[in-house]
């Protein structure tokens, strides 16, 4: 039936909501991603007190459960938390992926292996899901990793073979962002001499860690300037919380500047 035969009865009045027009599609956008809220995967690897759980705290501004974990353990395993958490009507599944007595064993050669194979496991069962013929990936449950922040000793001196042993292991398969923890503890001159000794060795190593993206001009010269010094170090156990005005930065309790 041609469309001149329909009569003024069988047509329908749609009431628009708001303004229609490609201009509102940034505002649509932004408004789906929230409704369906986000999730991040984070692999905390490191020794045991190095200051993992103090890190992820302070990041999120919240006090997450913590077992007390001793140094005696006989393996590597992974312990894996998510939480729900919700910041100015935005959720945010997280999941923190805790390596429980990483570097704690006489013999370590081998303690990269836990870690690589729970990365292989999440890997496969995404692609699993997405192999079956009824499958519904906007339900499932995504645990693959997003990134792994890996906690160096602010010794001062090299990389220590575990290190780049389990660093070699994983740029492949995961975004790496090394971090000196408790980077108070050693001089600002040997906290930079320190860093570049670590890129020194990763680049000889032929190790990739995680470089900020570039291509968004608001974020271009901060990222860039960031990927010059892809080594972070941390202050966290005597942070308190910012000023609203201040948001973003990590203020030492002592001194009052932000980091």
């Amino acid at each position: 039936r041609s469309a001149t035969d329909v009569t003024s009865e069988e047509k329908r009045t749609l009431t628009l909501r708001g303004h229609v027009g490609f201009d509102s599609l940034p505002d649509q956008l932004v408004s789906k991603s929230v409704s369906q809220g986000f999730i991040f995967n984070v692999l905390c690897v490191g020794e045991t007190g190095i200051g993992k759980s103090t890190l992820m705290n302070t990041l999120f501004n919240t006090t997450f459960e913590k077992e007390e974990s001793s140094h005696h353990q006989n393996i590597v395993h992974l312990r894996s938390r998510t939480y729900d958490l919700q910041e100015s009507n935005v959720d945010l599944r997280l999941t923190i992926v805790d390596t429980v007595g990483f570097g704690d064993q006489v013999h370590r050669e081998e303690s990269y292996k836990p870690i690589v194979d729970y990365i292989d496991k999440q890997f496969e069962n995404f692609l699993q899901e997405e192999l079956k013929i009824r499958r519904s990936l906007c339900n499932y449950p995504d645990t693959r990793l997003h990134v792994c922040l890996y906690f160096l000793c602010p010794t001062g001196h090299s990389l220590k073979p575990l290190h780049l042993l389990t660093m070699k292991r994983l740029y492949t398969k995961v975004n790496i962002i090394p971090i000196i923890a408790k980077a108070d503890t050693i001089s600002k001159c040997d906290l930079q001499k320190f860093k570049i000794k670590i890129m020194s060795e990763l680049l000889s190593n032929g190790v990739q860690i995680y470089q900020f993206p570039t291509d968004d001009d608001a974020l271009k010269e901060i990222n860039s300037s960031m990927n010059v010094s892809p080594t972070q170090q941390i202050i966290v156990s005597q942070c308190v919380s910012c000023p609203p005005q201040s948001a973003g930065h990590i203020y030492d309790k002592e001194e009052g500047v932000p980091h």
